[in-house]
């Protein structure tokens, strides 16, 4: 998404949460984003089309969150996997996103209840093969059901702190115990055959409700390319030569790379390009978990 649809959309959103989806106008963001009614339609071709952006945007950004979280920590880290679980939630959290998700489910708009509907289906999906990753692959046909379960404790037990002021409680540590819980229901599950969801039936529904996202790794290629042109340190520039040289092999060496990422990191902390190395190592690990991880699915 480029900055200026990416303007639009932060604007939307802001509009959205403060006065609701269905109070606010097309022309309040054309207004509110000061552009022509010809810009906005050259981005979206409505608002649920719009409210899709917002969605994409905070799914983009949680990627990119848990991909981070993820360079040089080994992947089956149970800690790991509930501090990138608390990634979309805060971000939902933080943004008002929650707020309209309530909206939206109680609202008669199918349309929208169908982009929640896909955006929660890619959670459940990308929850699913994240545990197969670390407890196995013969959870696989229970993946989606475990992830349901999740949640579902997740939610209630998040809204349940905040009535009752536990503000002491982190997402983290919400995660990081009902994973506890959830492992001991996958071995109910695996031993006594309780699933209630037929596999088959919830994979034909994910494949024509889901969407994938992809990153152009040329893109990438571009930015490190720049990056590699400005006045870097000769440890900095060598970093960035070797992780260049890295994603140009044939075929990627994971490990390697990965522990080229977190050493790009490291190398750049604190410098004025801190920030846009972090994006591009995190665009880089999402877009090779993401073909380990479909590769794993097939």
């Amino acid at each position: 998404m480029n900055k200026r649809k990416k303007a639009v959309v932060d604007h939307a959103l802001q509009l959205f949460v403060e006065n609701g989806i269905a109070k606010t106008s097309i022309q309040q963001i054309i207004e509110s984003a000061g552009i022509s009614k010809g810009t906005f339609y050259n981005y979206f071709s409505s608002k649920a089309e719009c409210i899709e952006a917002i969605l994409e945007q905070a799914r983009y950004e949680a990627s990119l969150l848990r991909a981070e979280l993820m360079i040089g920590k080994d992947p089956t880290d149970i800690h790991v996997f509930a501090n990138q679980i608390a990634v979309l939630w805060k971000i939902n959290q933080e943004s008002g996103l929650d707020v309209l998700y309530e909206e939206i489910l109680h609202s008669g708009e199918v349309e929208l209840k169908q982009l929640v509907l896909r955006h929660r289906l890619l959670e459940f999906e990308w929850f699913k093969l994240r545990l197969c990753e670390i407890f196995g692959d013969e959870i696989r046909p229970y993946g989606f059901e475990a992830a349901v379960l999740f949640y579902g404790m997740f939610q209630y037990l998040t809204f349940t702190c905040k009535i009752t002021n536990h503000q002491s409680v982190s997402l983290e540590e919400i995660a990081s115990t009902l994973l506890k819980y959830l492992e001991k229901i996958i071995d109910l599950i695996l031993k006594e055959k309780t699933a209630l969801l037929n596999p088959d039936k919830i994979n034909t529904f994910i494949a024509v409700s889901k969407k994938q996202y992809s990153f152009d790794i040329t893109e990438i290629k571009y930015r490190l390319k720049e990056l590699a042109e400005q006045n870097l340190t000769n440890s900095q520039e060598e970093i960035v030569t070797a992780i260049i040289e890295e994603i140009n092999r044939e075929p990627l060496r994971t490990r390697i790379l990965n522990a080229l990422l977190k050493v790009l990191i490291d190398e750049f902390k604190g410098s004025e390009y801190e920030q846009t190395v972090k994006e591009i190592a995190s665009l880089i690990w999402y877009d090779v978990r993401a073909k380990q991880l479909q590769q794993k699915s097939t």
